[in-house]
């Protein structure tokens, strides 16, 4: 049995091993056996822990959620202070969507949760929780919005926020800020506000952990990266056109 971190209780090792294994292999791939192996825990704890591999899976929404939760409430709060523009608060929220992303694991989950009602149900209360932030959000914005508009407003959020964290399945984002940047954009038009940042000058960034420094990082060597692989196809593309013109 692999020796992990004795720091971490039971429960934790239990919920990351999870992750990574149903990520990797799927939920119904993974036995209980790998699951205790990868956890360093034997069979029996984590059926003293967890009803069974369902409880396990809902406890993975559950962290996620509240994770997200806890991010959103400590960015609308700034919002509500006046210490950052809602621009500023969307576009955090669309970072948070890109780097954030459980990747495979997310299908699986709404797999599972088609499957059993149990995950379902919890998925929903947890799902319905993200969706009353959007809302609060949607309200801040446009708080002249009739009941329908607002439902309206934070379908298109919600959809938009959710298809962030899945699209990098499909492609990596190259550069999560102006991703970001112009996914704000976008939503502050379709909520009928002024689609650029409206911060006083000299107000701080984000302290939320993933909105700012990390997502610089992330992005600018990705950037990096991308500039210096669209210099080498231009100097190609340059060297190609030469030797026609010369052939010529």
């Amino acid at each position: 049995m692999d020796q992990k971190p004795r720091q971490e209780a039971p429960r934790e090792r239990i919920i990351k091993a999870a992750r990574k294994l149903f990520d990797a292999k799927g939920f119904h791939a993974t036995t209980t056996a790998e699951l205790a192996t990868e956890a360093a825990v034997s069979i029996g704890q984590i059926y003293r822990l967890f009803e069974g591999k369902d409880d396990v899976v809902i406890s993975l929404v559950e962290e996620n959620t509240q994770a997200r939760i806890t991010e959103m409430h400590a960015i609308f709060g700034a919002v509500e202070r006046g210490e950052h523009s809602v621009f500023d608060a969307i576009k955090a929220i669309a970072n948070i969507s890109i780097i954030k992303s459980d990747g495979g694991l997310s299908f699986e989950i709404l797999a599972e949760a088609c499957r059993n009602p149990l995950v379902a149900e919890r998925l929903t209360a947890l799902v319905d929780c993200y969706r009353g932030g959007v809302r609060r959000l949607a309200a801040l914005t446009r708080p002249d919005a009739t009941a329908g508009e607002l439902e309206a407003y934070v379908e298109i959020m919600m959809a938009c926020f959710f298809g962030l964290g899945h699209r990098t399945l499909i492609a990596p984002a190259t550069d999560v800020n102006q991703i970001s940047h112009e996914t704000a954009c976008l939503l502050m038009r379709a909520l009928g506000a002024p689609d650029q940042p409206t911060s006083p000058p000299g107000q701080r960034k984000f302290s939320i952990r993933g909105t700012s420094d990390e997502v610089g990082k992330k992005s600018g060597a990705v950037s990096a990266g991308q500039s210096a692989n669209n210099r080498s196809s231009a100097a190609k593309t340059t060297a190609t056109r030469t030797r026609k013109t010369a052939k010529r």
